[in-house]
């Protein structure tokens, strides 16, 4: 009798009695497993790294200059106050894009800061420094760096390079008698623009070499220098390089932060040339090197001389020595700073005539 044999295809809905296969369900399962603890892995990475996160950013909260190398802080820590923005909320310029002169379209009115080393000179408009306040440059093959707090009006030009090294500055968003902390990204350090020196770090007490710098209108220095270069607004930054939050502040007496001491010889918003040269300290109100003859004070500083010159629409430093450190400030700052300081034009019964208390803000930022 012929018998048809029938083909039997293989279960693939069963698993195979020797184990060593597993159906598509089985698969599924252990798949969402797996997806399941990965996603579980990484929920706890996230949440320990964010409470990580949350406590880091609470103790900076609390203590800004938990941020910075404070070694050997030469600055009573209660002095220090934060300015509102953190670290870098204010963000330097380095190496900046520059474009000549008579391309840029600054206002003709617009303060400029100018700076020669060698033969090549370049502008630094208020209008960018306003939003930046500390500028990382080579001119001349020189490093520099070209400081300015609004809230002080103070402008200084140092060379960059320090024990062989060349320094790249930032904005801690930290103020010592309302005048910005600079901090170098080498060490982490802060500096001080008007205190002249490092108030802590490996180059604590140090002081960079300044630079000559001429502070003027932006129609004059292009009439001046016009083979000169200015920086560009092309900043990468987002910033209104038109409007200037400052000019409220700069129509009144009044401090948005407090100093260690106040000095009445002179108003505070006063502008004037500080200079220190080793142990001594000496302000030039400008508005006395304006009135001088040919707007123009020649003046020796112990054994060094120092030539200022000032017109209505500028004022520079024409000649000083190596060591001197030259600052445009409101005088203000300047007093608390360097309280022992003389004054240009005052007699001494009138440099006696000074207040030493600590200050309160009149106004909150």
């Amino acid at each position: 009798m012929k018998t048809n044999r029938i083909h039997e295809s293989p279960d693939v809905t069963s698993d195979h009695t020797d184990g060593r296969s597993l159906n598509g369900r089985t698969i599924r399962k252990i798949l969402i497993v797996g997806v399941s603890l990965a996603v579980l892995c990484v929920g706890v990475s996230l949440l320990t790294a964010y409470k990580s996160n949350s406590q880091s950013a609470k103790s900076t909260r609390s203590d800004p200059l938990a941020q910075f190398n404070i070694e050997r802080l030469t600055v009573p820590r209660d002095e220090i106050r934060s300015g509102g923005p953190g670290k870098d909320g204010i963000p330097s310029l380095t190496k900046p894009n520059a474009i000549a002169a008579k391309d840029a379209k600054y206002r003709t009115d617009e303060r400029i800061v100018v700076v020669t080393v060698g033969k090549e000179t370049r502008g630094y408009p208020l209008a960018i420094l306003n939003w930046h306040e500390a500028v990382n440059d080579v001119i001349g093959g020189t490093p520099i760096a070209v400081f300015y707090c609004p809230l002080c009006d103070s402008i200084s030009i140092v060379e960059r390079r320090m024990d062989d090294a060349t320094l790249e500055f930032g904005i801690s968003g930290l103020l010592h008698n309302s005048n910005v902390l600079l901090y170098d990204r080498k060490s982490n350090a802060l500096w001080s623009q008007i205190g002249l020196q490092a108030i802590s770090g490996p180059h604590v007490g140090k002081s960079l070499k300044h630079l000559p710098w001429r502070l003027t209108t932006f129609w004059e220095f292009a009439k001046q220098f016009p083979k000169a270069t200015v920086i560009s607004t092309d900043t990468g930054y987002r910033r209104d390089y038109t409007r200037n939050p400052y000019t409220a502040y700069f129509r009144t007496d009044r401090l948005m932060f407090p100093v260690s001491r106040r000095d009445n010889r002179l108003k505070p918003k006063t502008g004037v040339v500080g200079v220190k040269i080793g142990e001594t300290t000496r302000a030039y109100p400008v508005e006395t090197v304006r009135q001088a003859r040919k707007g123009r004070i020649v003046e020796k500083l112990g054994e060094s001389q120092i030539v200022l010159h000032a017109n209505q629409n500028t004022v520079a430093v024409i000649e000083a020595p190596d060591n001197a450190m030259v600052v445009h400030t409101f005088w203000f700052a300047w007093a608390a700073f360097h309280p022992d300081t003389s004054i240009y034009g005052q007699t001494p019964t009138t440099q006696e005539a000074r207040t030493t208390q600590p200050q309160a803000p009149e106004s909150n930022k």
